[in-house]
């Protein structure tokens, strides 16, 4: 089964394309697979141009990717189909400006765009006979309508908050349907659940899973200590994600935070890429400026996000995570404020996200790996080849073991006393249920006995009067 990635961004002007990262590990598989790529003709400069102006950045690239750099006389074999500058400014300017047409295209069928589009996949389709999976890094409901009119099946990618160099490998997005709804990650779960029925599920503890997947650098760095109630996870500044998803703002969840909770023990992390922007109420915050997200976790009790990937390893860690935004982990986070309680992710839920769910990045986008999800949809047979690939890939790491803080087991406890108030509650419920239930039944059992039926005349009679 072969795939067609497709890369078409809006800061394509800029230095350094902001998704190239996204088309660096594209390209990398093309030349590995022989698949053909669509891009913009600024993704088409030769290896050697970045490589000069960005080496720096490359070698990120290829880190967090996991991928060597990609070579000149491989890169050239690539079958690319270009999309021009100037076909590029076409679709741009049916839009006010570079954000407002990030959302459309996001969000939004545009006709301009699938012309030009349909151009390539038709010549495409035509030439690959088993041409299964259009691959994208972004949601594009252009191309979505793309695919199904030529019968191709959509996979949306990104990096989760599992990634290199604070793990040990990399997990990813690997869906059919936008990746930031929960209607997938829904209907996968409940398969899952029915999937493993009668079968034997390896789970790994919490602490199992942190020693394994977190790089030892972090885990001697981290901070031994739990210093704030509240951590706050502030997402991309202006995020077109946020935007086009219509989830809560950065400036909206410092609002509610202050009007939920005491803001004196709460600590807020910016965005990386926004060090530097001031949000008008952080001063009644703490800032966090540590080096890593992982830091940051072990510093907060809960964690607050909205669309952020940090959501997932706060669950990791066995924080009681908010994310409210889309997210589709949400199905295992409060996803409003109102609540108190402490909510910990169960460990099969959380074997479920990291060993089912979510995909190992190095093998994504292997041939092997794409025949073996193209043929399998059973969820336990997912979950074993992840789990098999993870185990393997990392069975020489032996990071010292992570002791979870009294503070996670405060929230152990905390969650069982609230697991069981519900099942006090469920009872009573059960009780006033089997009470109506028998009320019922003896109200059936009278009015068809034979002595009532006998002196339904008389009652008749009794009512005239």
């Amino acid at each position: 089964m072969k795939c067609v990635p497709i890369c078409f961004g809006i800061d394509v002007k800029d230095d350094f394309p902001i998704f190239f990262g996204a088309f660096y590990k594209f390209a990398h598989y093309c030349a590995l697979n022989g698949w053909p790529i669509i891009a913009q003709e600024e993704y088409f400069e030769k290896p050697t141009y970045y490589e000069k102006k960005f080496p720096i950045d490359l070698k990120k690239i290829a880190n967090i990717n996991e991928i060597p750099n990609i070579n000149k006389i491989d890169f050239d074999k690539i079958d690319k189909y270009s999309i021009s500058l100037e076909e590029t400014n076409k679709v741009l300017s049916n839009y006010k400006n570079k954000d407002e047409a990030w959302v459309q295209i996001m969000t939004e069928y545009d006709d301009t765009l699938f012309k030009i589009l349909d151009k390539r996949i038709s010549k495409i389709v035509k030439k690959y006979q088993d041409l299964k999976y259009i691959v994208v890094w972004r949601h594009n409901e252009t191309i979505t309508k793309l695919a199904k009119k030529y019968n191709l099946e959509m996979l949306e990618m990104e990096l989760s908050g599992v990634r290199k160099p604070s793990y040990n490998l990399g997990l990813c997005y690997f869906v059919h349907s936008n990746k930031y709804s929960r209607d997938e990650l829904d209907e996968r779960y409940e398969k899952f659940i029915k999937d493993i029925k009668g079968k034997k599920l390896p789970l790994l503890s919490r602490n199992d899973l942190i020693s394994l997947m977190v790089s030892e650098n972090e885990l001697n760095n981290m901070f031994k200590e739990e210093d704030h109630e509240f951590g706050i996870a502030l997402g991309l500044r202006n995020d077109y994600d946020t935007i086009a998803t219509k989830s809560i703002k950065n400036e909206d969840i410092l609002k509610q935070i202050v009007n939920y909770r005491n803001e004196s023990n709460i600590l807020i992390r910016k965005h990386p890429a926004n060090w530097e922007y001031k949000y008008a109420l952080e001063d009644k915050f703490d800032l966090d400026k540590s080096i890593s997200s992982i830091q940051f976790l072990s510093r907060c009790h809960k964690i607050v996000s909205s669309i952020s990937n940090l959501g997932v390893e706060a669950m990791l860690f066995g924080k009681t995570s908010y994310t409210l935004g889309n997210m589709p982990f949400s199905r295992f986070c409060y996803t409003d404020l109102d609540f108190n309680d402490e909510y910990v992710i169960s460990v099969q839920d959380l074997n479920f996200l990291l060993f089912c769910f979510f995909v190992p990045y190095s093998i994504a986008l292997t041939q092997e790996y794409i025949d073996f999800r193209a043929k399998t949809k059973n969820e336990y047979e997912i979950y074993m080849y992840h789990y098999n690939y993870i185990m393997k890939h990392l069975k020489n790491k032996k990071n010292k073991e992570y002791v979870l803080s009294n503070n996670y087991n405060y929230g152990i406890t905390k969650r069982k006393q609230m697991e069981e108030r519900i099942n006090n509650f469920d009872q009573e419920i059960k009780k006033v249920i089997d009470e109506k239930n028998a009320i019922q039944a003896e109200r059936d059992s009278m009015l068809n006995s034979r002595s009532w039926k006998i002196t339904k005349p008389l009652r008749r009679l009794k009512r005239k009067r």
